[in-house]
Order: C-alpha cells, then structure tokens, then sequence
C-alpha cells in the first residue's frame, strides 16, 4: 500500500503511529516493510512456479490423450478391417458350399449313370458268356433288351448334360463315354451278326436305333462309330470327318466309307448318329468370299470337303427360321 499510493492504510498508520512513537525509529520500520515485501515476492514467485508446473502436466495430459484417441482410430479402422475380411470369408464360404452341393448333385448322377452302364456291361459280358446253343434263341430278345438298355443310356447321358452349361468341360467326358457305349454296342452287333451268319441265321437285330438303314448301305465291315483311329480301314475309299458342336471344346474324329465328293449329309447324319434337330455347317473354300461354313439342308446333297477330308459344325437347332 505505501508503495502503490504513497501512505499506508489508516489502521496500519495508527500502528506505525503507535510504533513510531513508541520506538520512534523510522529505519527500524522500512526494515520491516522491506522484508514483507521481500516475502510477498518469494510467495510470488513460489505461485508462478506451481503454476508453471501445472500448465506442463497439463500439456503432458493433452498429448496422452491425443496419443489415446489416435490410437483408438487406429484401433477402430483395424476393426472395420477385420470385419470386411470376416464378411468376404463368409460369403467365400457360402459359395463355396453351394458349389460342394452342386458337385455332389452331379457325383451323384455320374455315379448313378456309372452305375447303369455298369450293369449293360455286365449284362453284355453275361451274354457272350452264354453257350453257343443258347445263343440262336436269345439273340433275338438280347438285341431288343440292348436297344432299350442303350436308349436308357442315351436319356441318362441327356439329362445329365442338360445340366450342365454350354461351355462346361465335363461335356467332353460325357461325348467319351456315349462314344464309348456306342462302340461297345457295335462291337456287340458285329459279333451278332457274326454268329449269326455262321448258324445261318437271318433275323434283324434293332442294333443302333438311329439311322440303321443308312449304315447298312455302306459296304460290308466298314461300318464304325466314333473313335481315335481305323488302322483295319483302307483310305482310299474313306473319308476323315472332324466335326465340332456346342457343348464340347474338342472335336470329334470319324470315318465314313465313301470317297470324298460322294458323301452326303444323310451319310454324314448316320456317322454322326445324334438325336434331336441340328443345322449342318461344312468348312468350304467359295470363289467370290474364299474360305466359308457353307450349310446343307437337304440329306442327298454331297457335302464340301477341305484339303482332302470334311470339316463340319453340328449346331442345337432351337426353331429359329433359316
């Protein structure tokens, strides 16, 4: 107070009044005063100090929690991560157990389909078997059960393919397997007939349901199904056929008994031997255009040939006008 207004508060006057005349010693009081003011400015000074050291655990405290919610946000994208990752491996597993009941499905027909074929086989082998006095009775009854057994067969493969899609690749497997029962069955028929010339006999054997008539127009021991080779067939009056079709990726390969320029579609249809309504396309080299699929509708006329053999597409025909 005597610093800042120049006299001292009254009661503190009166005290220095009372002092002064008591002491009467004027030094003697600015000594006090002076060392009040010198304790009012260490208590100053000790404030400022604890106040400086409660703003730096402040600032300390401030970058604990900045540090804390980063990485909480760390911690919380880590976890929508996780929870992306668990949803797309969910979903993976669903699919994927979609796709194991689907193939199950189709392990299930193959092996039911399998197992029919099995049995024409074992009916078949069952019927070589028999002894050769048997054989004139039966043979007969045995080409008429062969006939339904391979039409069973070829409704099974059917099905099955139907199943699958256009571009699958058990196609192919399918096409090996209706090869290889056709070929089986014309073995069969060739050992009948066989048999049968021997014991003079001179009945028809349904044999091959479809287009039988055309393959008994070819010459005697020609008539072949699908296969990989014909080392027994004389090239110069055959012709190599590869042809390709929608639901397989790889072509088939087969030989018609004819020369090249004298095989028409019927003879081409009957090689084939395929049920259902198709279109008919044969690689040719025309004058104007150069290299195109030229289609044949009608079954006496010759189909075109390429470089020495026949290069043909079997198409679905699904009723759309040509």
């Amino acid at each position: 107070a005597l610093l800042l207004h120049g006299s001292l508060p009254e009661e503190d006057q009166e005290a220095t009044a009372n002092y002064g005349d008591s002491r009467a010693n004027p030094e003697q009081q600015l000594v006090l005063i002076r060392s009040r003011l010198d304790q009012s400015v260490e208590e100053a000074l000790d404030l400022k100090r604890e106040l400086l050291r409660h703003k730096q655990e402040v600032r300390h405290v401030q970058a604990i929690k900045d540090a804390l919610q980063q990485r909480l946000a760390v911690q919380e994208d880590t976890v929508l991560q996780l929870k992306q990752e668990l949803l797309r491996c969910t979903m993976a597993k669903d699919q994927l157990e979609g796709e194991n009941a689907e193939l199950k499905h189709k392990l299930s027909e193959r092996s039911k389909l399998l197992s029919e074929y099995e049995q024409v086989g074992r009916r078949e082998r069952l019927m070589q078997q028999q002894k050769p006095d048997e054989a004139p009775y039966k043979a007969h009854e045995v080409n008429l059960g062969r006939g339904e057994e391979l039409q069973l067969v070829r409704e099974a493969l059917r099905s099955l393919r139907d199943s699958f899609s256009g571009h699958d690749p058990q196609h192919h497997t399918l096409d090996t397997l209706e090869q290889g029962v056709a070929s089986l069955m014309d073995r069969l028929h060739s050992l009948d007939t066989q048999l049968r010339q021997d014991r003079g006999e001179d009945f028809k054997s349904p044999g091959r349901r479809a287009n039988s008539t055309d393959r008994d127009s070819w010459p005697q021991g020609s008539k072949m199904a699908h296969s990989q080779s014909s080392p027994g067939l004389d090239t110069a009056v055959s012709t190599k056929v590869l042809y390709f079709t929608d639901r397989s990726l790889t072509p088939f390969l087969i030989n018609i008994p004819k020369r090249l320029g004298e095989v028409t579609l019927r003879d081409f249809k009957a090689a084939v031997d395929r049920q259902g309504s198709f279109r008919y396309h044969f690689k040719a080299l025309d004058p104007e255009f150069g290299t195109v699929k030229e289609e044949v509708f009608q079954d006496g006329a010759v189909v075109p040939g390429w470089e020495g053999k026949i290069v043909a597409w079997v198409e679905e025909d699904h009723g759309e006008r040509r």
